[in-house]
């Protein structure tokens, strides 16, 4: 890690933010690709090297969740996934419809709380291109979730970043720990909220 640190130090570092934005673009359509926790690491980083300003990381992400979110959007109402074979399992038309369901009463709440549940930036923004919700609505809900999601994880590794005691490793490992502990504490409150064992949007009904 320390060896990082030294090369964003020494090299021309602008390359992180296009980069990182890339990284949460395709996250919204491939959620395995890594967006929170790149995010938290380089806000920890940029507490220990002049390189890299918290800020442009923020917005970075910001373009980055709104380019994805946007994107997946279009596909959706382009391609209509919802009429496809790999769309058709009870449990996915399920989380679907509960997501859809939502999406009438309390939008911008339930965007904002899909970025720390996992899937749940797919799928809503598979169910509100299917609903249809209106595009510009979509957007100003989708810009609201990633100033809070940016500044959430930005903002867990500046914190550990801060703490001059700990090592860069350490700072680094600390801030991916607290962002997975708190998501997962916010996925627990959903499932307690709505009374149900599993958490985020699914309904499961026998074991479906």
């Amino acid at each position: 890690m320390d060896a990082l640190v030294s090369v964003l130090r020494d090299a021309d570092f602008w390359w992180v933010y296009p980069v990182g934005a890339l990284m949460v673009t395709v996250s919204a359509l491939l959620p395995p690709v890594p967006s929170t926790t790149l995010f938290v690491a380089l806000g920890s980083l940029s507490m220990k090297s002049e390189q890299l300003d918290p800020y442009l990381l923020a917005l970075s992400m910001l373009a980055g969740a709104v380019a994805g979110d946007a994107a997946t959007f279009v596909l959706v109402r382009r391609f209509r996934p919802g009429s496809r074979r790999w769309f058709a399992g009870s449990r996915w038309r399920s989380t679907l419809g509960a997501a859809r369901a939502r999406l009438d009463g309390n939008g911008v709440t339930l965007v904002m709380v899909s970025r720390f549940v996992p899937l749940g930036r797919l799928t809503l923004n598979v169910a509100a291109a299917s609903v249809p919700q209106p595009a510009r609505a979509f957007v100003a809900h989708s810009a609201a979730a990633g100033v809070l999601w940016s500044a959430y994880s930005v903002g867990i590794g500046t914190v550990t970043g801060l703490w001059p005691e700990l090592s860069t490793e350490l700072a680094v490992l600390l801030a991916i720990a607290a962002s997975v502990l708190l998501g997962r504490a916010i996925t627990l409150l959903i499932a307690w909220n709505d009374g149900r064992e599993s958490p985020l949007f699914a309904r499961r009904d026998g074991g479906a």
